[in-house]
């Protein structure tokens, strides 16, 4: 039940508030409250505009966080004002009753590079919560628009040890569509690391991993995730969506796919490490 009911917050209320790049102007009566927890510990409320991207091209945009800046105001008719990324840990939005209705977190990342090895990311990402457990996920959708015109691209998750003051990535998203291999490579390894604490969690990544190895059990995978697409194809349709809420509906029920798919691991951790 957790599992579903973090990331239907994230589906539904992520798409309004944190997936907007900010352009300038923006309805002041519409800004949520929010409340930014700072590197040092502080805190600061005002009223949250929108946040930049970085501008860039391979390979130097790979280095840089996916955020810059965080667009706020004090008030909702004062002037903008920003915090740097590096500023920032928690964004908390807060609806009109102060209750929390969402936050992203700033990660610390670590993958795992061509030669195994746990290698330190350059950059850093925000991201929501969607599993709160011993390990956590957290994770987002990629959607690129295209004038009027949005397509979902893909999902990104990532793996974080409580105890760890980092998140390690099962795939470098970094990477994708640039390099060939496979989406599962690095998979195994960096569960194996996320839960290195845990000698039975360990024997079981080992026995998945071999899993992942076998070409019936990845066609297996595969058709799931492709018998997935088709339902939100077939929903929409019969919602009449259209294009963009098409696909919308698509990186919700591939974000769920991929929750269900990696929380089936987590609870394998949480079920043979008890500590």
């Amino acid at each position: 039940m957790k599992l579903k009911l973090l990331i239907l917050v994230t589906c539904i209320y992520s798409v309004q508030v944190f997936s907007q790049q900010y352009y300038g102007k923006q309805q002041s009566k519409n800004l949520p409250k929010v409340e930014f927890i700072l590197a040092d510990g502080s805190k600061t409320d005002g009223f949250f505009v929108g946040y930049t991207y970085p501008n860039g091209t391979y390979p130097g945009f790979f280095d840089k966080d996916d955020i810059y800046n965080f667009v706020y105001k004090k008030t909702k008719t004062s002037a903008d004002e920003k915090f740097g990324a590096n500023e920032v840990k928690l964004v908390k939005i807060y609806d009109d009753h102060d209750d929390v209705v969402n936050a992203i977190e700033r990660l610390d990342m670590k993958y795992i590079d061509k030669n195994g090895q746990v290698s330190d990311k350059k950059k850093r990402s925000f991201q929501p919560l969607l599993y709160d457990g011993k390990l956590q996920i957290f994770g987002s959708n990629l959607t690129i628009c295209t004038g009027a015109a949005c397509n979902y691209v893909y999902s990104k998750i990532y793996i974080k040890n409580a105890k760890d003051d980092f998140a390690v990535m099962p795939v470098d998203y970094d990477k994708m569509g640039l390099f060939a291999g496979s989406l599962y490579d690095k998979m195994a390894e960096a569960f194996k690391y996320a839960g290195r604490d845990c000698p039975e969690f360990l024997k079981y990544m080992e026995q998945f991993d071999a899993k992942l190895e076998d070409k019936e059990f990845k066609k297996e995978i595969a058709a799931r995730f492709k018998g997935i697409r088709k339902k939100a194809y077939e929903d929409a349709k019969k919602d009449k969506l259209g294009y963009n809420g098409t696909q919308e509906l698509i990186g919700q029920y591939m974000l769920q796919a991929y929750l269900d798919f990696y929380g089936g691991i987590v609870r394998e951790y949480e079920k043979n490490c008890p500590n």
